[in-house]
């Protein structure tokens, strides 16, 4: 069994224990109180950006950042100590093929259209001896975590350039530590995401191959997600989520200068780099092929203990 059932199995006991955090009030002006568990990463942007401009007040919400760490996310939706959470599509299809009861209640951000504006690349030493990604074979990638999104993205990618992906070696490494693991020969290539690409490039690094490679248009990449007791029991309050939700994706597409200017207030990317990084492509539009994609993706890695399916993971 794959590390990431374990952790999927342990959120399924916490939900089985029935761990209870207090419900969120009604303020005094009548907004509904939503507590949204938010990782600090560029992904979050939009949403972050919206609440400073009040679309969500004005949709009846009073949003409040509850920010985490990734396995804190649903946990913290299962408990009832946040009503919305922010992950990725493949780690809500992989909670529901362990049985944990989350779905999926907003697009927020999606690739590109040009992979090499990605916010997730492999990148290999400049002057090194990998020059094309079949050269990757029988040598080691560094990646965050195994089988989470930039993981999943790039084995697709090496896939789909041709790659055998099963004499490919990935090791486990924070983002930070990466481009000195690189330099310091200790990996022949690493999966850095924003803003840890362009410190790569800073530190000599050169972009391999782009995480979205082999990807097609419509693949959900971040997303907003809550338990499904929450969705059946206050479907209005998530349907007014996902309204505002789209107005700021919205914004923030059409105000990339205001959105790299908040990055710094609720991320660890320092202001000098919150003006240079790639940023993803905020929409809410995701299309279902693109959720099955992920769910073929997970299957034939075999991620989880049965084949994964995409039916009923978002709304």
């Amino acid at each position: 069994m794959r590390r990431s059932c374990f952790v999927t199995a342990a959120i399924l006991a916490l939900s089985i224990a029935g761990c209870g955090g207090e419900p969120a009030p009604t303020t005094s002006d009548g907004l509904r109180t939503v507590r949204v568990s938010t990782i600090g990463v560029s992904g979050a942007a939009a949403m972050v950006l919206g609440v400073r401009q009040g679309f969500f007040r004005e949709a009846g919400l009073d949003v409040r950042v509850v920010p985490a760490e990734a396995p804190a996310v649903i946990p913290s939706l299962l408990s009832g100590d946040a009503e919305i959470g922010f992950l990725n599509a493949p780690a809500v299809l992989l909670a529901r093929s362990n049985g944990v009861p989350v779905v999926a209640v907003a697009n927020t951000s999606a690739n590109p259209a040009d992979p090499a504006e990605n916010n997730i690349q492999l990148q290999v030493a400049a002057d090194g001896p990998i020059t094309a990604p079949k050269d990757l074979e029988g040598r080691t990638v560094a990646v965050d975590t195994l089988f989470q999104l930039p993981h999943l993205s790039i084995l697709n990618a090496l896939a789909s350039a041709g790659v055998d992906v099963t004499r490919v070696k990935f090791s486990e490494l924070p983002f930070p530590a990466m481009a000195d693991a690189l330099t310091g020969g200790k990996v022949d290539a690493i999966l850095p995401a924003e803003p840890f690409v362009t410190a790569g490039l800073a530190a000599g690094a050169r972009d391999l191959l782009s995480g979205s490679a082999g990807q097609p248009d419509g693949v959900p990449q971040s997303v907003f997600l809550a338990s499904e007791r929450f969705t059946a029991s206050d479907r209005a309050t998530v349907d007014r989520f996902r309204t505002a939700l789209t107005r700021a994706c919205e914004y923030a597409q059409a105000h990339p200068d205001e959105l790299r200017a908040i990055l710094p207030t609720y991320t660890k990317v320092a202001a000098d780099l919150a003006g240079r990084i790639r940023l993803p492509v905020y929409t809410t539009a995701a299309a279902p092929a693109g959720w099955q994609r992920w769910a073929d993706i997970l299957t034939r890695q075999q991620v989880a203990k049965k084949p994964v399916s995409a039916e009923g993971a978002y709304l």
